[in-house]
Order: structure tokens, then C-alpha cells, then sequence
């Protein structure tokens, strides 16, 4: 591992700290204090060593008199531009004593240090016991450890001390005399932030070189994160990956029709229209990502769907969208900038916006929800599954470089909200999108599928290539029932910098695509990327160990684990009776805010209703020409069957399926309010030979555990006669 220490001028503990990391068998080196550029550097670990440097004296005047003034020098130094900046690329950083001072002072980490309740600089060999569950084991555990300062008194408010203790920030506490004469809220030695990637504490653990200090565990978490097969493994058990509270509920949904042609578990779900073409269909949220970053939460989960319709082989022809916002004024602002981010991306991207609503409510203030819908038209011949059949075919990447942002995109999904939460710092969890660059993608994926190229298409989506790598030999493996498997070499993903690799498997950048392409057709396949001016690598191929294997490209296994231990994890909870809050759901009428869609791309639109007419009923449709076969189609949404079942069978077109989007609070009090709406549903789909084609589930929106009331959207699709 590589540690870069920062140098300030007359640093005391700086060599120390060097001397520290190469007795652990590290590689150490200087990072000049007057340093800004990041790239210069190749690091694992940011380290801001203790002790006073030359910049904490702060002159008052002209005559030489100062005052000590701990981590000033860092504040007006090049170098903080630098510590920002591995920050944001999510490096982990480390902070001793001066080096916790810096931390606290840019605000990455909680709270600030005061002057000793003493008021006298002491040093000293201190009790301190490790409280954090991060270092496993050791939680618990007591350590004798030095102390050398005057301005080492931990404060943080007693609201801001409670979100310590609950998301389990809190690493040390002074356990002797000491913590008296230091005066520290709660005692407290050591935090982090609350992803676990920055470190800072008093005690100067850099001046002991006992191999058995527990707080050598301690920085060595820090220093790997989590471990990565642990990192890997929360991720694919995830909530919003594994479906494992809500699976066993969605098997029960009717799903057969005489139309279906693809249902429930590929990336869309696809019904017959006749005379050869078929519509994809899908319905996604984006509900954390909006509230976070409205404008780029909203237009990536556009870029989201329209995807997930391509990797079908359909090309988009439409989007709804499905909206639900608070009254407040924060809410307001967020709405604007929502619909502000879906137009940008699909009216650069080049597709009609068909139809949609949104309402209104106090329960949605701090959490927003904004659904997506995408159909698109394919030939029969056309349609390309997500998976992988064949030994000895390549796994191939295209698209957009791998980034940082939206690494814990996933992981965030499947948590609540907090009402103190400060989003500002989420913001690397959100993706930045790209429509031109998705238009090539879309033009360079549909001319492969016309040329019979692929085997198999994934969109790399939640999880990124490590999910969408697994995805397509699971599916391979359920359909040919061959003991399949597959490799990825980490180090063959293209990067926009240099990441972690965990990073670089799990991050959700955008504009990405893993294609499955038998040995004889990639050369076909290369030539069409370099047409459309698109990036590729290959990263994988699949085989027939029944392993999942990350490798490097000096061929050493970061991890192997059978395909099938990932299969039908689950969660059980109690399916209690969730106390609902006052509905005061208003329709949102506003002509204007709709108008910056663009809903008459490629001349397909009919009708399009958006704006509610209060005296006629039943309006939440749409109606779209389908000229390669001079059918039309309608599409209904709506919160139950009926709603959206009554215009279709009104206006006489036949009932094809429906997608649904199951936006429900925490599982704790919320599983049960959804298993009795799908049992609800299940009962009318069956009743009227309407199948299920898919959806989505939206678990834990919810703020400071009060859950939204159940929102479902269903969206329903006709064919004319």
C-alpha cells in the first residue's frame, strides 16, 4: 500500500509517521504542504501527521508576538485543495492529534477541538479503549497510548453526539484520569465520518512501534476500507439488489398472458404487438438520488430506463414520469430542478415525454419520489436477453470511463433518510449523465443487435459491472442449466483516474453497457464501437467452473465464491399494520413546468394528458401511433388496477400487462401494507387476464423511521384491434 504523509514546514511528528507505515511494511513518502495537484501522486492513504508545524504560530502583529493556532497552516495552504480533492475520489484519509484539527476545520469530520479543560499542554501515556464496531473484534478492547497536546478537548452538540453513537462514528474514549483534566465530550479520542473513510484522533499512535497495539487494527480498517470481499457482499445482498425482503411476495404476482413475451426478472419486461414487433416496457425510481441531487438524480434515472429499454434491443419511443413532491419550499425547488433534469436528458437524448403526474403532500417533504416509465418498439427477432450462455464467450465493456461518483449508489437505496441529514455530503452518490454520449451507445448496441452479434446485454446499473457481470451468468445458468461461471479482471476497466477496486466495480457511472459476445464475432463487434467513436474493453469472459472470479491482471484472485451462494437471499419482518399519516394528496396542475418537455418526437403522439381536467374523467392516458405496423397503443397509470384498467376498456383497446412501482417505507412497518396491495392486485390481474411484466421496489422511504404512506404506480399498456 501506498501512504502519502503531508509535509508542513518544522512538521514534529511527520517522520514518525513515515517511519510508522514502512515498519508495517508499507510504502511511505512526502506530500509537500504547497501541493494542490493530485495526480502527481499514486496513493492508497491521505496521512496529516500530529505535533506542531512552523504554521500554527499566528502572527498577530508586525512585532513577532503570536498565538498557537492549530491546523492554520492547512487552512491557507495549496494543500487543502489537494485533502478536498482525495476526498471527493474517496481515498481515505487518516489525522493525528494536528493532522485531527485540519480534519475537523474543512469539515470532514464532526465536531471541532477546543483548548484542554486544563488549559495546559500535557503529555502523557493514556488509557483509551476502541469503541467502534469497525474494528470487529477489538471493539472493547483497552490500549495504553501517548498524548502530547493543548488544543485536544473534543466538542460536538448533544444532537450532533446522538448521530455520532447511532452511526457508529465514535473510534476511542479516554478511559483514566486523563479524560478529566482533557474535558472531551463523552470523552471521546478518535471519530470517523460516517463512511468510514476518514479517520482522526488525539493519541499520537505513530510513536509507539508495538506490533500488538490494538490501534494499528484500527488504522489498517481505515486504511482498507472494508474488507473487499465483505464490501462486495454487502452490496449484493443490498435491499435494492437482492429484493430480499420483497421477493417472495412478487413470485405470487400473475404474470402469464397470451401476449408476454418477456416477463418478470430481465431488464424490461416485452408483450406482442403483432405482424413481428413487440414493446419493451419498464418502470424504475429514483427516489433517494432526487432528493439528494434533484437535477442529476432525476436525469440519470431518465438515462437509467432508457437503457434498461435498449439492452432489450428496442429503441425508446417514450417516457412518463411519475411524481411525488412536498409543499414546503425546499420542495418547490426540488420539483423545478426534477423536471428541469429529466427534460435535459430526454430531450437531448431525443425522446418523447408520453405522459406522467404528480401530487403533492406534506409526507413527501423529505422524501420526494420520482418514477420513471420508458416503452420502446422492437422486432420480434430483435430482442436480446441479459445473459450469458456460452463457455468461451467475452464480456465486453462500453461506454462512458468509470468514475467515482455513485459508488454506495446502491448501498444508499437501501437506507433511510435522517431529518438532520446534510445531502452536500451524499453528493458523490449521485451519477452525472451524458445523453449524447447515451445516443451513440444506443446507435452502436442497436446496430450490433441487427447484425446478430450478441449473445447476451446488460445495463451496467445498480452495482455496476460487478452486478450486471454476475446478472448475466445467473440468467445464463437459469435458462441453459449448465454449470457456468465467469472471470473479471479488475484491471481491465476502463477509468476515468485512479481508483480503488473496489471503486471501480461497484461505482454506477453512467453511459455504461456489458456486452456478451461470442470469440468469432468481436472483431464485427470492435469495428461497430470504433464507428460510433465508442470506448470498449474487454474485461471478463465466462466459463464453466461455476465461480464468480475477480482477478489481476497478474493473475492473482481477489475473490472467488460459487455463482449459486448468491441466489434468493432473504429478510424476513413482521407484517404489521402500518399507522398511516393524513393524506393530503393534491394534483399538481402546471402547464408551464410541462411544457419544457419535448412529447411529440418521432410524430408517434396522439393524445397526451398531463394537465388533470377535473370535470372529465378518467384522463391519465396516453395514446401513441405505432407506425411500422399502423397499430396505436394507450397507456394508463394510476394507483390501483382500476384506475388505470377503465380508459383502456372505455376507448376499446385490448389489455396487454402492466409495470408496477412499489414506493413504501421502511420494511419494518410497511411489508405488510405492500403484501396486501399485491395480493389485492394479483386478484384483479388474474380476474381480467391482465399480466404483471415487471416493476420495481422502492423500500425505506423513510425520515427519522416515519415511513410515506404506500405509494404504488402502476403503469397498464392496450393495442388497438
Amino acid at each position: 500500500m501506498k501512504v502519502g504523509v503531508v509535509l508542513f514546514p518544522g512538521s514534529n511528528c511527520a517522520q514518525d509517521l513515515i517511519l510508522y507505515f514502512q515498519k508495517r511494511g508499507h510504502q511511505a513518502f512526502y506530500v509537500w504542504y504547497q501541493e494542490q495537484d493530485i495526480t502527481k501522486y499514486t496513493f492508497d492513504l491521505l496521512a496529516l501527521p500530529g505535533g506542531f508545524s512552523f504554521g500554527d504560530r499566528f502572527y498577530q502583529k508586525a512585532t513577532g508576538d503570536y498565538v498557537i493556532q492549530p491546523g492554520k497552516m492547512a487552512l491557507d495552504s495549496p494543500v487543502c485543495k489537494l485533502i478536498l480533492e482525495t476526498h471527493r475520489q474517496r481515498i481515505p484519509i487518516v489525522g493525528i492529534c494536528n493532522g485531527f484539527q485540519i480534519l475537523t476545520q474543512l469539515n470532514l469530520l464532526p465536531g471541532e477541538l477546543k483548548r484542554n479543560k486544563n488549559l495546559k499542554f500535557t503529555c502523557q501515556n493514556v488509557k483509551c479503549r476502541l469503541e467502534s464496531r469497525i474494528v470487529g473484534r477489538l471493539t472493547g478492547r483497552n490500549m495504553k497510548i501517548d498524548v502530547a497536546n493543548e488544543y485536544g478537548r473534543y466538542y460536538i452538540g448533544k444532537k450532533e453526539l446522538k448521530e455520532l453513537e447511532k452511526n457508529d462514528q465514535i473510534l476511542m474514549t479516554y478511559q483514566d484520569d486523563y479524560a478529566e483534566l482533557n474535558g472531551s465530550v463523552g470523552n471521546i479520542a478518535g471519530v470517523c465520518d460516517k463512511e468510514k473513510l476518514i479517520f482522526g484522533m488525539m493519541p499520537h499512535f505513530e510513536r509507539t512501534m508495538d506490533s500488538n497495539l490494538p490501534i494499528f487494527d484500527v488504522i489498517e480498517s481505515v486504511i482498507s476500507k472494508k474488507s473487499f470481499q465483505e464490501s462486495i457482499e454487502n452490496l449484493m445482498f443490498s435491499e435494492h439488489i437482492s429484493y430480499k425482503s420483497t421477493r417472495k411476495y412478487l413470485k405470487r404476482l400473475y404474470t402469464e398472458g397470451e401476449g408476454v413475451v418477456v416477463g418478470p426478472g430481465e431488464n424490461a419486461g416485452i408483450v406482442d404487438l403483432g405482424d413481428g414487433y413487440c414493446l419493451a416496457i419498464r418502470v424504475e425510481s429514483h427516489n433517494h438520488p432526487t432528493f439528494i441531487d434533484p437535477f442529476n438524480g432525476a436525469s440519470t434515472g431518465v438515462g437509467g430506463i432508457l437503457r434498461d429499454i435498449f439492452t432489450m434491443g428496442a429503441r425508446p419511443i417514450g417516457i412518463l414520469d411519475f411524481l411525488r413532491f412536498g409543499t414546503n419550499d425546499n420542495s418547490k425547488e426540488l420539483l423545478k430542478e426534477t423536471v428541469r433534469g429529466i427534460s435535459y436528458y430526454g430531450n437531448c437524448f431525443g425522446v418523447a415525454n408520453v405522459g406522467g403526474d404528480c401530487f403533492t403532500s406534506k409526507m413527501y417533504d423529505t422524501n420526494p419520489l420520482v418514477n420513471i416509465a420508458c416503452l420502446g418498439i422492437v422486432k420480434k427477432k430483435d430482442i436480446v436477453y441479459g445473459r450469458a450462455t456460452t463457455e468461451g464467450s467475452l464480456m465486453i465493456y462500453v461506454g462512458s470511463k468509470t468514475g467515482a461518483e455513485g459508488v454506495n449508489g446502491a448501498a444508499m437505496a437501501s437506507g433511510s433518510f435522517s431529518s438532520n441529514v446534510d445531502t452536500s455530503t451524499l453528493k458523490d452518490n449521485i451519477q452525472f449523465g451524458d445523453p449524447f454520449l447515451e445516443k451513440l451507445l444506443l446507435e452502436g448496441c442497436l446496430e450490433i443487435v441487427e447484425n446478430g452479434l450478441l449473445e447476451g446485454m446488460q445495463d451496467m446499473g445498480a452495482g455496476g459491472v460487478l452486478c450486471s457481470s454476475l446478472e448475466v451468468v445467473q440468467r445464463g445458468r437459469a435458462v441453459t442449466g449448465k454449470n457456468l461461471g465467469c472471470w473479471l479482471n479488475v484491471d481491465k476497466i476502463p477509468c476515468k483516474y485512479q481508483m480503488d477496486d473496489c471503486d471501480k466495480l461497484i461505482s454506477e457511472s453512467q453511459e455504461r453497457m456489458l456486452l456478451v459476445v461470442k470469440m468469432e464475432n468481436k472483431d464485427k463487434v470492435f469495428s461497430i464501437f470504433e464507428k460510433w467513436d465508442l470506448e470498449y474493453a474487454v474485461v471478463g469472459g465466462v466459463d464453466g467452473s461455476g465461480y464468480y472470479k475477480i482477478l489481476k491482471s497478474n493473475n492473482s484472485v481477489l475473490y472467488k465464491k460459487k455463482v449459486d451462494s448468491f441466489s434468493n437471499p432473504s429478510q424476513d419482518w413482521k407484517e404489521v399494520k402500518q399507522c398511516l399519516s393524513d393524506n393530503d394528496l393534491k394534483f399538481h396542475n402546471d402547464e408551464m413546468l410541462w411544457n419544457t418537455y419535448d412529447s411529440t418526437i418521432g410524430c408517434r403522439t396522439v393524445v397526451n394528458n398531463r394537465i388533470r381536467c377535473d370535470n372529465l374523467p378518467n384522463t391519465n392516458f396516453s395514446i401513441l401511433d405505432i407506425h411500422e405496423n399502423g397499430k396505436q397503443i394507450i397507456l394508463t397509470w394510476g394507483s390501483d388496477f382500476d384506475e388505470c384498467y377503465s380508459p383502456i376498456m372505455e376507448r376499446k383497446f385490448k389489455p396487454l400487462g402492466l409495470v408496477n412501482c412499489l414506493n413504501y417505507g421502511h420494511p419494518k412497518d410497511s411489508i405488510g401494507e405492500m403484501k396486501k396491495f399485491l395480493e389485492k392486485l394479483t386478484k384483479k390481474c388474474k380476474e381480467n387476464k391482465v399480466p404483471v411484466l415487471g416493476g420495481n421496489v422502492s423500500l425505506y422511504n423513510a425520515t427519522d423511521d416515519v415511513s410515506i404512506n404506500p405509494t404504488p404506480i402502476l403503469v397498464m399498456v392496450g393495442v388497438s384491434s
